[in-house]
């Protein structure tokens, strides 16, 4: 069952250029064996319907890209099919299904005009494939192919479409939400700093004043009262100790967070490890990839490569849509090479001021979706006299 899981958790990461390609290999494969082991067709209408396979097969694989395109592929060879007669019709069934997949593909990621011609294309397609296959058909048969072959899988996709979005919309709704919190619990820990910073300074001006008061009045008894200027010395000391207590409990509190992150580890690629460990634990599949020797960086430099690595794992985990990720770093003698790649959607790729950071060090950084889909951001920060 582990294997399995395995096998199926990889094709569900694939990008969907690359899924679709491997779903319309699949689907070629056995409709041509179908067509070649179980239809009765002689070897040159067999060849013309291997030939029409082919065709569909690659609209296939395109199918999310242009969906459109694969619905008029698709269900425009279908009266084609269909005049061969009992010879193929009777015999081959997997072909039929390719219908119900583009019409699917069609309500799941089209919308408006292109829609509902794509509908009105199908509903023509089936209303003519109805009409010439080798059967008697009475109206029932043209009502049932349309509601089988179009409405159900149209309707399907956009039932699936719109969850998507509502998902997508409750998703950003709670992230929302949480920044408030967290601009709230900022807002409230800010008003109880200024508040105790109030607090600081009535304690320490009061027991300046007093130390103030209390030195005078020592300095001027110390010649004809020296008892009376001992035991004024000995308020002052009094006084200074308690006000450095109470100076060093509310320092303590003022600094208290600073403390904690004077103690984290500064950002580093040495870290690398455990950033890509916590991205995993976020549900992101990632794949880190070492090239060269890791040499010491200089710590604006490291700390850049690190905040790049940091936010583009970030920005694939808030997408949604990204399964997996691959970090690629490589050592050079005069540079450090940043890569990081998922097969997430493009939107809300924003690298909030990173690039500006990179041009800081007279480094090169490429935020694009490549060819195959996803999202790629590379980086080069040049170390040393290159710098």
């Amino acid at each position: 069952m582990t294997p399995l899981r395995s096998v199926i958790g990889r094709i569900r990461a694939l990008p969907a250029g690359r899924a679709d390609a491997l779903l319309a290999v699949v689907l070629l494969a056995e409709g041509a064996a179908e067509v070649v082991f179980a239809s009765r067709l002689d070897p040159g209408r067999m060849a013309i319907a291997l030939a029409l396979l082919t065709v569909e097969a690659v609209a296939l694989a395109f199918r999310r890209r242009a969906p459109l395109v694969a619905v008029v592929v698709v269900f425009g060879l279908m009266p084609v099919f269909q005049s061969f007669g009992r010879e193929l019709m009777d015999h081959v069934a997997g072909p039929m299904f390719w219908l119900l997949l583009a019409a699917y593909t069609l309500g799941a990621h089209t919308e408006g005009r292109r829609l509902w011609a794509g509908v009105a294309v199908a509903s023509a397609f089936v209303v003519l494939g109805t009409a010439v296959e080798p059967y008697d058909d009475d109206a029932v048969s043209y009502l049932t192919s349309l509601c089988v072959f179009v409405a159900a899988p149209v309707l399907f996709g956009q039932a699936l479409r719109n969850r998507t979005r509502l998902n997508h919309a409750l998703h950003a709704k709670a992230e929302r939400a949480e920044r408030e919190r967290a601009d709230a619990a900022d807002a409230a820990a800010l008003g109880e700093r200024t508040r105790i910073a109030g607090e600081l300074h009535d304690v320490v001006a009061h027991a300046l004043s007093a130390m103030t008061v209390q030195a005078s009045a020592a300095r001027r008894m110390a010649e004809r009262h020296p008892e009376r200027a001992e035991a004024a010395f000995s308020v002052v000391e009094t006084t200074g100790r308690e006000a450095l207590t109470e100076l060093r409990r509310l320092l303590g509190v003022l600094r208290r967070e600073d403390e904690e992150l004077a103690l984290a580890p500064q950002p580093s690629l040495a870290h690398i490890s455990s950033l890509v460990q916590r991205a995993r634990g976020g549900g992101l599949r990632v794949e880190l990839r070492m090239d060269g020797e890791p040499v010491a960086l200089p710590a604006g430099v490291d700390l850049t490569a690190y905040r790049l690595i940091q936010e583009a794992l970030r920005r694939a985990r808030d997408a949604g849509s990204a399964g997996r990720a691959t970090v690629e770093i490589g050592y050079e003698p005069a540079a450090v090479r940043i890569e990081v790649t998922d097969d997430g959607l493009a939107e809300g790729r924003r690298l909030l001021g990173l690039r500006e950071r990179v041009e800081v060090y007279g480094g090169e950084l490429l935020a694009a979706a490549p060819d195959g889909g996803g999202w790629r951001v590379a980086a080069r920060l040049p170390v040393g006299a290159s710098a």
